[in-house]
């Protein structure tokens, strides 16, 4: 399994909806997305970019199990779990984030996971901080990373955060994003 891991804040739904366009039908990779917004509106973004994405779209809910090909979206404070041979969720309310989704609990619980397991995080436009420290620590567990180029970002203060952390990571526009992941998760 292919996991690619995005988080996102201000200006983030339309940077998705520009990569989830780019997707090819057959796209193997399993995508998860982090987008802060109200639990209330989860749902509704969901059905949204489910009309974009060649990709299924599933609300994450505690103890879903992931599959390739799919697309998955988190509510409250999401982490990815190994549960014997399958990848699973541990979804709870963030009690301890002012964000939420919780970016760094989504990468911190990616950088846990067997390291046989190829993962890529991607941190796009936004507000603040969140994704920079769990970003480093799935780069730190041999994991690949991308942070959005002040270039395109709407707002770059969580790619400029996390780049701070990472400085090692790769940076690209909006469009190289896009196309990094197409490869990525491609066949």
């Amino acid at each position: 399994m292919r996991l690619i891991l995005i988080g996102s804040s201000t200006g983030g739904p339309g940077h998705l909806d520009r990569i989830l366009k780019g997707l090819q039908q057959n796209f193997e990779g399993t995508i998860v997305i982090a987008q802060h917004m109200s639990p209330h509106f989860i749902d509704s973004f969901a059905r949204q970019i489910g009309t974009i994405s060649p990709l299924e779209v599933h609300v994450v809910r505690d103890g879903m199990t992931l599959h390739p090909s799919k697309l998955y979206v988190c509510s409250g404070e999401c982490r990815i779990v190994e549960n014997r041979a399958h990848l699973v969720f541990s979804r709870q309310e963030s009690k301890v984030s002012l964000y939420t989704p919780d970016i760094n609990a989504l990468f911190s619980s990616a950088a846990k996971l067997s390291p046989v397991l190829k993962r890529f995080g991607v941190i796009l436009t936004g507000i603040g901080e969140d994704g920079a420290k769990g970003a480093s620590e799935l780069f730190r567990s041999g994991g690949k990373c991308m942070f959005e180029s002040e270039e395109s970002a709407i707002v770059y203060g969580m790619p400029r955060r996390a780049l701070e952390l990472t400085p090692e990571a790769d940076t690209g526009t909006i469009e190289e994003i896009a196309s990094a992941i197409q490869r990525f998760g491609g066949v």
